[in-house]
């Protein structure tokens, strides 16, 4: 597994631990309903909310406890959650939860681990990043079928590629897949460890793929910490974020052009708003959401330190500005999606 991944898990847990009160601010950049998963440690409960951003209200849709990290999808047409839960075997898998009858069923069995949830737009096919069985370390992308409940896995007999992150655009039916290789990934650690030196990033692959998972198309390869990307709607472009090293709390945002392969600075932050991660673009392509932690300035940053705030924030690129959506005051903003990606 990539250690910046580990890194972003290990801070998130570490924010788990004391958490416990959510609030969400008014005025949003868009119209498109958000859906936030926030995790209470104190109750150790993980919430999936739908928050309407013209009338500034939220609901909840599903509160359940559980010990193990999860990712969800909303089908708002069919009232159905999607989420990844723990079984009696100590597997991750994926779940279904009809809000109607609040019957929950589970989807699959054949997986070590499932996460990374998105749904297409039809609402009829799952996204996911998964472990095999037989895997510990190289993570796959998935799908699974809703109406068949038949299971495809992208690139099955590839053994090093594992991925990191992916995400899904409805407006153009294509994902962004972030890539690496274990092999070079595990020399860079051997090779820090021996040296006592900094852990350097592999070379991440950026690629877009179809919906049947085949590559259209190789974007870049970037040597960083990247913690997010989002394909725009017009695949003109994709956004990233990254971190300036495993352990700074530094974080940028960057726009590669797809066609000329220039790289233009979106966002670079530190203080208020660290760690940034899960860049979306909106469907029009005028800025973009992000998940980031506010960190008390006064006590500096550490690893170990538990952030004042997990926050869902806007970027108008136009602009230049950030506002805030979402605020959980010590409670995580695990992930979130929208209605229109």
């Amino acid at each position: 597994m990539n250690k910046s991944f580990v890194f972003l898990i290990i801070i998130v847990f570490i924010c788990m631990v004391f958490s416990n009160k959510i609030f969400s601010i008014a005025n949003s950049p868009s119209e498109s309903k958000l859906y936030i998963n926030v995790f209470d440690p104190k109750s150790l409960m993980f919430t999936f909310y739908q928050y309407d951003q013209i009338q500034n209200k939220s609901k909840s849709l599903l509160s359940k406890e559980t010990a193990d990290y999860t990712a969800f999808a909303y089908s708002e047409g069919n009232n159905k959650l999607y989420f990844a839960d723990g079984i009696s075997d100590h597997t991750i898998q994926l779940f279904e939860n009809n809000l109607n009858t609040n019957q929950m069923k589970q989807l699959t069995t054949v997986f070590n681990n499932v996460d990374f949830i998105q749904i297409d737009k039809e609402q009829k096919m799952i996204f996911m990043r998964v472990l095999l069985r037989d895997e510990f370390r190289n993570f796959h992308m998935a799908t699974y079928n809703l109406e068949t409940q038949k299971i495809q896995i992208w690139e099955e007999e590839n053994k090093d590629r594992s991925v990191l992150d992916f995400n899904y655009n409805p407006n153009n039916n294509q994902l962004i897949v972030v890539s690496f290789s274990e092999t070079e990934d595990q020399k860079k650690l051997d090779e820090a460890n021996k040296n006592q030196t900094k852990l350097q990033p592999p070379k991440y692959s950026l690629d877009i793929y179809d919906m049947e998972g085949q590559k259209k198309k190789h974007i870049a390869d970037v040597e960083r910490f990247i913690s997010g990307a989002s394909l725009a709607p017009d695949v003109s472009s994709v956004i990233i974020s990254y971190d300036e090293a495993v352990d700074s709390p530094i974080s940028h945002v960057v726009e590669i052009d797809i066609k000329s392969k220039k790289v233009k600075p979106l966002l670079d932050r530190s203080g208020i708003y660290s760690k940034i991660r899960s860049v979306k673009f909106d469907e029009k392509k005028e800025g973009f959401y992000f998940l980031s932690s506010v960190i008390d300035e006064k006590k500096g940053y550490s690893i170990l330190k538990i952030p004042k705030e997990s926050v869902l924030a806007y970027y108008d690129i136009k602009k230049k500005k950030v506002k805030n959506i979402w605020r959980a005051e010590k409670s995580v903003i695990v992930n979130y999606s929208a209605d229109n990606f």
